[in-house]
């Protein structure tokens, strides 16, 4: 029996480079929380259909779960560029395999999963998401497959609303190694940060114009450049990490105050998101600039606290944060439908009598469900796909236990018995 104070070392994440930094787990942790907390939110909303005109308003107000999201591009515009920036570029062949052998069949995974629950006859209820695309499900399956659906639909995926953001993440791993050579093209490192950061700030600008000028169903709303700059910025810190080494200097606790307030103002940013998205016109692009730009800079300073505060790089760093982080991958592809199967179950048996009350129902229900869920799933799939020669041991596997069972069944074993 495995003690539950041994399970961070037993289930950590396994890194291919040999390096793991902790504290990336644990800036993964702070991205999925918010998520967690939006998607059980709105759940203890559809099923509490009495909503007072105050309540309506309070709850636009609660922080969209988009925050967590660009977070999440951000780490992976670090991850990516740092075999990049850090030592000699790998080879394409060696990138696209890392990447398809590591992240797809998890995804396959939940993909058929709910392919096949939703194929059963199961009708979600108080699910928009999946009654906004009219397309039948084998189409959504194919178009998810490929990470084409919102191009090809003009929407979130049917099957799983929130792979929404890993059809962006495939868009930025095809390019990011042509990407990256580019950049590594300017010699001084000073000078590419310069020049990477005046870009940043342009794909920023350009995304919230996107977001403002189109409707949502055109492709341009559902393209990389409609949130480049998070990863653009994840690229810039690590070039400047690789120089300065910010998880091996001396710890501070005046940069804790960073990770505070940096946390806060992404919480805030969510908040006035949520707000911005019930409007349109010139007002709320201008707005969404300036918001979109408090964001970069709150995901700086909750990364300086990470890295260099006190406080913050040891709790960050911790155990038991950590393993959940690095389990973001598979909480962030189960979390929906296990929320949704949980909802659908609470409705039957609890009655709120206020908003406040549906929300830490679901809160206290939702978030531990779907992390459980998403544990479970990360050790028994997602985590043995880390191992870079999987295929290799799953094949010697698969091949001895076909040995076994014809031995089993031989004729000699037949008349021994």
């Amino acid at each position: 029996m495995i003690g539950l104070l041994d399970l961070p070392r037993r289930f950590g994440r396994i890194t291919s480079g040999g390096t793991y930094v902790p504290q990336i787990d644990g800036l993964r942790f702070l991205a999925i929380v918010p998520v967690l907390f939006f998607h059980s939110g709105i759940r203890g909303e559809r099923f509490y259909p009495d909503i007072t005109a105050s309540e309506e308003l309070v709850a636009d107000w609660m922080p969209l779960g988009n925050l967590g999201v660009s977070l999440f591009f951000f780490i992976s515009g670090y991850i990516i560029s740092y075999p990049f920036l850090a030592a000699r570029p790998p080879q394409l062949s060696s990138f696209y395999k890392r990447r398809l052998l590591r992240l797809e069949p998890p995804y396959i995974v939940v993909m058929l999963g709910c392919f096949a629950i939703l194929s059963m006859g199961v009708s979600p209820i108080n699910a928009p998401n999946f009654d906004f695309t009219n397309a039948p499900l084998w189409q959504s399956l194919l178009a998810s497959l490929t990470y084409s659906h919102s191009f090809i639909f003009g929407d979130h995926p049917k099957l799983n609303p929130p792979t929404w953001s890993l059809e962006r993440e495939v868009q930025f791993y095809l390019l990011a190694p042509f990407l990256l050579r580019g950049y590594l093209r300017i010699k001084s490192r000073d000078s590419r940060i310069y020049l990477g950061g005046i870009l940043c700030l342009a794909l920023l600008i350009l995304g919230q114009t996107i977001n403002g000028v189109f409707e949502w169903h055109h492709p341009l709303r559902h393209s990389l450049l409609a949130e480049s700059y998070g990863f653009v910025l994840g690229v810039l810190v690590c070039d400047y990490s690789v120089a300065a080494q910010p998880f091996a200097q001396l710890a501070r606790r005046r940069y804790d105050l960073g990770l505070a307030v940096g946390y806060a103002g992404l919480l805030l940013t969510g908040s006035v998101e949520a707000v911005l998205s019930t409007g349109e016109g010139l007002f709320n692009t201008i707005f969404g600039i300036f918001n979109a730009i408090l964001r970069a800079a709150c995901i700086l300073l909750v990364f300086i606290g990470a890295s260099r505060g006190t406080m913050g790089r040891a709790v960050l760093g911790s155990p038991w944060i950590a393993l959940v982080g690095g389990a973001c991958y598979s909480i962030y592809l189960v979390h929906v439908p296990v929320m949704h199967v949980g909802a659908t179950a609470l409705a039957h048996v609890i009655r709120p009598t206020s908003l406040v009350e549906a929300w830490i129902v679901s809160w206290v229900v939702l978030i531990p469900l779907s992390v459980a869920a998403g544990m479970v799933f990360y050790v028994s799939v997602e985590r043995p796909c880390m191992q870079p020669d999987w295929p290799r041991s799953l094949f010697r596997a698969s091949k001895a236990w076909i040995a076994r069972r014809r031995e089993i069944g031989s004729p000699a074993d037949t008349q021994q018995i």
